[in-house]
């Protein structure tokens, strides 16, 4: 069996019978196994980059197996009768314990309202956690890339890194972080950059910051601007926020590499970091400065405020072997920013101006690789 993935354009080729790859972050490996090529493209596509797949050999952490079984359950019917409950952020996931039998953890999982109920066995002592699915749930299976992204997020976490609430892309190889607030941005700033800068996409909406300054784009989901998707078909969001209609366009990653050919950016160095003020910037038109240290910490310890985003990418169960929450925390007490020794810019625009204004000209001179190509 060999697997081959192309980075940035999640292209994945199997050959053989059934599916068996490796995915590696940093020095974490996953090994993904399940006896259908496709499930498997399915799994692994939706983390590369920043994920890449290693060698057969790399000494692996954890194994993920998929399977696709007849399944019996009528919808929440195991969640209703498990003895421990966990309802996740984001779409009401459910979680519950139904049984330990002989060290194997087993869980019912219900994915989102009126979906069929998927199966989780986890067996700590063979490092090994089982997804069952019913044949043919597509649905079920985005619990595989939830359980991936826990096994590598909760062990990055547990070893220092940061979850930041920004988006980021990648310019000559360094990552160009934005900050804002809730609805303040960051997506259209991401994806104008890809457009107009020729970046390369990490994230629109979650990234991960290493202590030695490494970014790692982190997106469960992409949030396109309508007047940016280009036509490309999804599932659509419209919003009024303070009054100004916002029109998105939401994709998985992949799907969104797949749809508008975007180009992901393994993890990169950090760069630079841009600040969007809306507060008091309705009718001054477009200013940017550069950003002292106080105003860069205060942005950072904003973004630093994602306590459901956490508890999505944690392990508080144990289903792929992840640290405890608590270890977690510890190992981010160190107070110094990990977001300081980079150029900085506050960016003044009103939010309602993001789509057009012309932002990286106000940004030449202070932020690095903004120049328009």
């Amino acid at each position: 069996m060999v697997a081959e993935m192309v980075p940035g354009n999640g292209a994945l080729t199997c050959i053989g019978q059934g599916g068996d790859g490796i995915l590696q972050l940093e020095d974490i490996a996953l090994h993904v196994l399940t006896p259908d090529v496709d499930i498997l493209e399915s799994v692994m596509g939706m983390l590369v980059p920043p994920c890449s797949v290693a060698a057969p050999g790399t000494e692996v952490q954890w194994r993920l197996k998929v399977e696709e079984r007849r399944m019996v359950m009528r919808d929440d019917e195991g969640v209703s009768q498990g003895r421990l409950f966990v309802e996740l952020p984001y779409g009401g996931r459910r979680l519950a314990v139904v049984g330990l039998d002989e060290g194997v953890l087993r869980l019912v999982a219900v994915y989102r309202r009126g979906a069929l109920p998927a199966v989780m066995e986890v067996d700590a002592w063979q490092r090994v956690t089982r997804l069952l699915v019913a044949a043919g749930d597509g649905v079920g299976l985005r619990w595989a890339d939830y359980l991936a992204r826990v096994f590598f997020a909760s062990r990055l976490l547990g070893l220092g890194w940061r979850m930041l609430h920004a988006s980021a892309v990648a310019i000559g190889g360094r990552a160009l972080v934005f900050l804002a607030g809730r609805h303040g941005g960051k997506s259209t700033l991401a994806h104008r950059a890809v457009r107009e800068l020729g970046a390369r996409f990490l994230a629109d909406d979650l990234v991960l910051i290493g202590q030695d300054g490494t970014v790692i784009g982190w997106p469960t989901r992409v949030a396109v601007p309508a007047h940016l998707a280009s036509g490309a078909v999804g599932r659509r969001e419209r919003r009024v926020v303070d009054g100004v209609v916002r029109e998105r366009v939401l994709f998985t990653p992949a799907q969104h590499r797949a749809a508008l050919g975007v180009e992901y950016s393994p993890p990169v160095p950090l760069g630079a970091v841009v600040i969007v003020d809306g507060r008091s910037a309705a009718g001054t038109g477009v200013r940017a400065e550069p950003a002292d240290a106080r105003t860069l910490g205060r942005a950072v310890a904003g973004a630093m405020e994602v306590p459901q985003q956490l508890l999505y990418v944690s392990d508080p169960l144990g289903l792929m072997g992840g640290p405890r929450l608590a270890d977690q925390a510890a190992a981010s007490v160190p107070s110094d920013g990990p977001l300081t020794g980079v150029p900085a810019a506050v960016l003044r625009l009103a939010v309602e101006q993001l789509p057009q204004a012309p932002i990286w000209q106000a940004l030449d001179g202070i932020v690095p690789g903004t120049e328009r190509r």
